[in-house]
């Protein structure tokens, strides 16, 4: 309804026009005799258009439309002037009207070319604002899109695709397509892609667009074929997936980087059990020590000092260890042997060699004298500074000396404490004090072996924590060797977490123990960033949208986030699904199987579709993007693409439907107007009576059928026009019953509360039915609807209680020929066309004699339950006051 304000200063006028305009019943005409009163309706009520009079009282035509131009810019505004005034007529169209029309004349054809005018500017008007509205949408779209030529020129494109190429606006008029498209793309290359995608009108791919500053950018293109009369032109949508590139070379540098970490893990594993072997091969020569040797083992500065000694020293000279500190190997002579020994003992140490069988005589603290033979060998720390002497002095037997059993000692024991890959401690097991420790050990504390071999063992582990008092190395069994993690602290206090491998050793009455101590601070370091980077990929993997599984080129399920589970109907408390070819459609696992059976290792990501069937039966269409790491796992995302493919397939079904429509309808009309024609003719033969009433009867017949065929085209022409959606089906089945007159008998509908997803013509499948009903139902008296679900989807009947329908017309009734023997329609024809949309398919199942059912099957995935009100009677659906359409044949 076109809602018009007629503003004129003449009542009678105003009177006139209204009701020659609003005789159609397009037109709704407010009437109003002044400028001011206009202007006030307009701020309250909406007009889709303005008649004004030139020549009014106070404001006149003119000035009103200026005001009207500067408040609502867009209203169609018609002058309506007296002849000869076309001086006013080239002002009113400077200043903004859209028409005018001429007063006098014939009133009637006056009128009519006035109504005519302002349906046909208002028309205009809307489908330049819906123009408008779309060029504005298409031009500020965040996706790019572009209108391209056969021979590459860009017909037209808007601001996003230049935002993303780096173009402004009249830079890119100047570009073609092969000026924007990745390097080694040619015109021949144009050429070929052109007649693919023509060839099958719409087609998706990736391609790589060159920006502006000669960067590359990865995009998706949706191409779509298009002829414009005689023009071929390609219509494309442009979208970045850099950020989706991106993210996809963050997970495989992610996943390589997890396999870098875990060699490393492998590789520090390996060096843990070589400084496992070191001690072993340490205990051993200790073992050896404890039951081969008695020497006494010593250590000195560069000038002979010692700085350690071995329990044996007590033995041989009868002086403790600590006794020992600081004094040299000349503190012990006889006094008549320092002059001619020390000296030559001086010579032997300022060559910082090693010297072996030296004898030298001793004096022990009770006075006796013994004779030594003394080894010695110098040490050299990393930087091969010279540090001093380690070795070992043996007694050499004499009547004099009792005979004892001496310490173990092997020579060569220094060296192998200090070529060890790892730090080592010795411990008094009894006294629980550190007694040796190799120069890895003195790096990692930051100490000197004098304040090593002073300090007790739990001086190693940080102060002020549980279980300090708990020393490993004195409590651990005997029997065993022991592997633990530890934290020891140098001399700032710093915390250095280590694995410790120790070890007891029995040396005679003495008990020691070894310990491996094995610096793993980087090691942590890598699990701690590990285990952030396994979180992050993890909360990623958890929460995404999409599914996301990591599955083997057979197929099996190694993981499966939340959404996919969803997705496949398979939790994971209770998982049907244990490989990904349990669920995907029998038609698709060949092909799925064979794509990743050949996927290449590290290579490009794949990008396929292909179905998958859920446990509950519900068939899904996915989208994946899907690569292969080094270890023949395949990491997948997917999303739902179900309702795109029902909406593409619903259109495409829905234009095939209609071409059959129209085909349908040019057959009937055309022989309807043959017909027509014959009559006619026979008519202008034949005029006299009884003919003239009979051949005037048919004429009037074929001219109503005409009219119904012209009716029946207006009610489909929105076939596939409007995307298909989700329907309640007991309100269909209620507005269906109000579109015919169900006076005769009882309607009952069960408010089951179900939802399909069809197109919308269903309604006039329902309408269709009951329709049938009502005209071919002789005994009927009652037409009922119920829902029921079973193993293959959901079934809606349409039920009466008439004569029913032969059993060899069940079928029949569906044909496109129908027509031939029930009538002039196809309606049950096309219901089944209409169903057959969104994959609804319809049969007759009836009892001839008992009545007629109607079986309408809705697949699963294609319909839902919704929560219903509570449940009332079922109660007969009221039939409203309307007139019937006109009378015409469905079926039998």
């Amino acid at each position: 309804m076109i809602s018009l304000l007629y503003v004129d200063d003449e009542p009678a006028l105003l009177d006139v026009c209204r009701l020659f305009l609003e005789q159609e019943g397009d037109i709704s005409v407010v009437t109003v005799s002044s400028v001011g009163e206009a202007l006030t309706r307009m701020v309250s009520e909406k007009f889709d258009a303005i008649i004004s009079d030139y020549q009014m009282p106070e404001i006149d035509g003119i000035a009103f439309l200026r005001s009207v131009r500067s408040q609502y810019p867009e209203i169609p505004f018609i002058l309506f002037t007296g002849r000869g005034r076309e001086e006013v007529v080239i002002e009113a169209i400077n200043s903004g009207a859209d028409s005018y029309v001429q007063k006098g004349g014939d009133p009637r054809a006056q009128f009519k070319e006035l109504s005519h005018l302002i349906r046909q500017i208002v028309r205009r008007r809307k489908a330049e604002n819906e123009l408008r509205l779309m060029k504005f949408s298409v031009d500020h779209a965040s996706e790019g899109i572009i209108w391209m030529r056969e021979n590459g020129e860009i017909a037209y494109y808007n601001d996003a695709i230049c935002s993303m190429l780096g173009y402004t606006l009249h830079e890119f008029t100047r570009l073609s397509v092969l000026d924007i498209i990745r390097p080694g793309f040619t015109a021949a290359s144009f050429a070929s892609g052109w007649t693919r995608v023509s060839a099958r009108t719409s087609a998706t791919i990736e391609e790589i667009l060159k920006k502006k500053d000669g960067t590359l950018l990865p995009v998706e293109v949706v191409l779509n074929y298009n002829e414009l009369g005689s023009e071929s032109l390609m219509f494309a949508f442009i979208r970045d997936i850099s950020e989706r590139r991106h993210s996809e070379q963050e997970l495989k540098e992610a996943f390589r980087q997890l396999m870098i970490t875990e060699e490393g893990l492998r590789q520090q594993f390996e060096e843990l059990k070589k400084s496992d072997y070191a001690i072993r091969e340490i205990q051993q020569r200790y073992q050896m020590l404890s039951e081969e040797t008695e020497d006494w083992i010593w250590e000195s500065t560069p000038d002979g000092r010692f700085t350690g000694s071995s329990a044996q020293v007590q033995d041989i000279l009868g002086y403790t260890q600590k006794e020992m500190a600081g004094k040299t190997f000349e503190d012990f002579m006889a006094p008549e042997d320092v002059a001619r020994g020390g000296s030559a003992f001086a010579d032997i140490l300022a060559k910082k060699e090693a010297f072996q069988s030296l004898t030298l005589h001793e004096v022990r603290r009770d006075g006796q004298k013994v004779t030594i033979v003394v080894n010695g060998f110098p040490v050299f720390s990393r930087d091969g500074i010279f540090s001093g002497f380690y070795g070992f002095a043996r007694l050499v037997p004499s009547e004099n000396l009792p005979v004892d059993a001496y310490p173990a000692c092997v020579p060569g024991y220094r060296s192998v404490l200090d070529q060890a890959g790892d730090a080592i401690f010795v411990v008094d097991v009894q006294t629980g004090m550190l007694l040796d420790a190799n120069q890895k050990a003195l790096l990692l504390v930051n100490r000197t072996l004098p304040e090593i071999q002073a300090m007790p063992a739990l001086a190693l582990r940080p102060a002020g924590e549980d279980g300090q008092d708990l020393d490993p190395f004195r409590y651990q069994s005997p029997e065993n060797s022991a592997v633990f993690e530890d934290v020891v602290v140098d001399r700032d206090g710093n915390r250095i977490p280590v694995i410790v491998s120790t070890k007891m050793l029995q040396l005679g009455e003495r008990q020691i123990r070894i310990g491996i101590y094995h610096d793993i601070s980087d090691l942590l370091a890598i699990q701690n960033t590990l285990q952030e980077k396994t979180w992050e990929l993890d909360r990623f993997f958890t929460t995404g949208p999409d599914l996301l599984c990591i599955i083997d080129t057979e197929g099996r399920l190694l993981r499966l986030n939340p959404a996919g589970e969803a997705l496949l109907g398979c939790p994971t408390q209770d998982r049907q699904v244990q490989s990904l070819f349990d669920v995907v459609h029998p038609d698709d696992c060949a092909a799925t199987r064979t794509l990743f059976q050949h996927m290449n290792r590290g290579g490009e990501a794949a990008t396929f579709v292909n179905r998958v069937k859920r446990p509950d039966g519900v068939c899904l269409w996915l989208e994946w993007r899907a690569f292969m790491s080094g270890k023949k796992r395949i990491y997948a995302v997917a999303r739902d693409i179900t309702e795109q493919r029902k909406v593409e397939q619903a259109l495409a079904e829905a234009n095939r439907t209609l071409n059959l429509l129209s085909d349908l309808t040019r057959h009937d009309i055309r022989n309807k107007l043959t017909v027509l024609t014959g009559y006619l003719d026979l008519f202008r033969k034949c005029p006299a009576e009884p003919y003239f009433s009979m051949y005037t009867e048919r004429i009037n017949e074929m001219v109503a059928a005409i009219a119904v065929q012209v009716e029946f085209t207006r009610v489909y022409q929105n076939l596939g026009t409007i995307a298909p959606g989700w329907y309640n089906v007991d309100r269909l089945f209620s507005r269906a019953c109000t579109q015919t007159n169900v006076t005769p008998c009882a309607v009952y509908s069960e408010p089951d509360g179900w939802e399909i997803f069809t197109d919308p013509l269903v309604e006039r499948v329902l309408s269709s039915l009951v329709d049938n009903a009502i005209r071919h139902a002789t005994t009927l008296t009652e037409i009922r609807r119920r829902a029921y679900e079973t193993p293959e989807g959901l079934v809606i009947t349409v039920e009466d209680n008439g004569v029913g329908i032969a059993q060899e017309n069940k079928e029949r009734i569906f044909r496109k020929e129908s027509g031939k023997f029930t009538g002039y329609s196809h309606s049950l024809f096309l219901a089944r066309e209409i169903l057959a949309i969104t994959g609804l398919t319809i049969r007759e199942t009836g009892r001839a004699g008992k009545g007629a059912c109607f079986e309408i099957l809705v697949p699963k995935g294609t319909y839902r339950a919704v929560v219903p009100a509570p449940e009332e009677p079922s109660e007969p659906v009221s039939s409203p006051h309307f007139i019937s359409p006109p009378h015409h044949n469905h079926t039998i």
